[in-house]
């Protein structure tokens, strides 16, 4: 399995795991699917997607600089971040994923939750 999908609220967005670049972490994401959660919005880091996952992964592929459409693990949080516009993380992050849609498709998403406060989040394989 390479490619997941991600459910926030009612929108679904495809992504596709980088095991080269992750190996550990896309090994570990993998076997906790399916996950039922929650999501967040970032309050003051811009653009990015909070959601909880139930399993802990040393770092890889740290990053500071992220782009739109990346997705990171923050392993002493125990979430992954999904960077969807101009966004500027507090420290590195390890990209394990990418959007294989536009991050652009995010926005409406975002700003529901900014609304509501939270949504409710599904990961599952593609």
């Amino acid at each position: 399995m390479k490619k997941f999908k991600i459910q926030v609220g009612n929108r679904v967005f495809e992504a596709e795991l980088l095991e080269s670049a992750a190996p550990n972490i896309c090994a570990k994401f993998r076997s906790a699917l399916p996950v039922q959660s929650f999501c967040v919005h970032a309050k003051f880091a811009g653009r990015e997607l909070i959601i909880m996952v139930p399993f802990f992964a040393e770092a890889e592929n740290e990053v500071l600089n992220v782009k739109p459409g990346d997705i990171g693990y923050y392993p002493g949080r125990q979430t992954i971040c999904i960077f969807y516009g101009d966004t500027t993380p507090f420290g590195k992050v390890s990209v394990f994923a990418r959007l294989t849609g536009s991050p652009g498709e995010v926005f409406p998403v975002g700003d529901e939750i900014l609304e509501k406060g939270w949504l409710p989040a599904k990961l599952e394989s593609a």
